[in-house]
């Protein structure tokens, strides 16, 4: 019976980080910085949202063992981007907590972007993953991928696709309306 429990344990830490990919459309929550009933891909086992925080700059900080955090401070200048994926968690089950988010920072004053590449890091791009899974979860940069942006009369389009080698990733392209 114990042989058991702790196969059971063991299959359930294993695949609680390994998500199947889907692209199935899902409607983001309506929020009150978020665009109303923008459409986004996302895994069908989760739920997408986005949100501005206008006026807010990112803050980049690395702590003492090198992972990577930030802090949202006010700035009337920029504006914060956070783009979240949460995977559906059933409940009972603990440590299956599983999410990724883009964060990056624009200009207030910026009509158009087109960033490819380390270019990203302009915008202090990040890209996040939380779980529990061990030496893969935390914030990276992101240097591998395009961003194109137009902002007109407080509407914000994006298209995004990243890659970011040092962890898998389930969420790889975001293309969002923000009013």
């Amino acid at each position: 019976m114990k042989k058991i429990i702790v196969l059971l344990l063991i299959f359930l830490l294993v695949t609680s980080c390994k998500c199947k990919q889907s692209n199935a459309t899902s409607e983001a929550e309506k929020t009150q910085a978020m665009a109303p009933k923008a459409k986004t891909i996302c895994p069908e086992n989760g739920k997408c949202t986005v949100e501005i925080f206008r006026n807010t700059s990112l803050d980049i900080k690395t702590d003492d063992i090198g992972a990577i955090y930030y802090n949202k401070i006010d700035n009337p200048d920029t504006s914060v981007i956070l783009y979240k994926y949460d995977r559906n968690v059933p409940k009972g089950l603990q440590d299956a907590n599983y999410s990724e988010q883009i964060v990056f920072e624009i200009n207030n004053n910026e009509t158009a972007l087109n960033l490819s590449g380390k270019e990203l890091q302009q915008t202090k791009m990040l890209f996040g993953r939380f779980c529990f899974c061990r030496g893969a979860a935390g914030n990276f940069k992101v240097e591998d991928g395009n961003l194109v942006l137009t902002q007109k009369n407080n509407e914000i389009k994006f298209s995004l696709d990243f890659k970011v080698t040092k962890v898998p990733q389930l969420i790889n392209a975001v293309s969002q309306t923000i009013k």
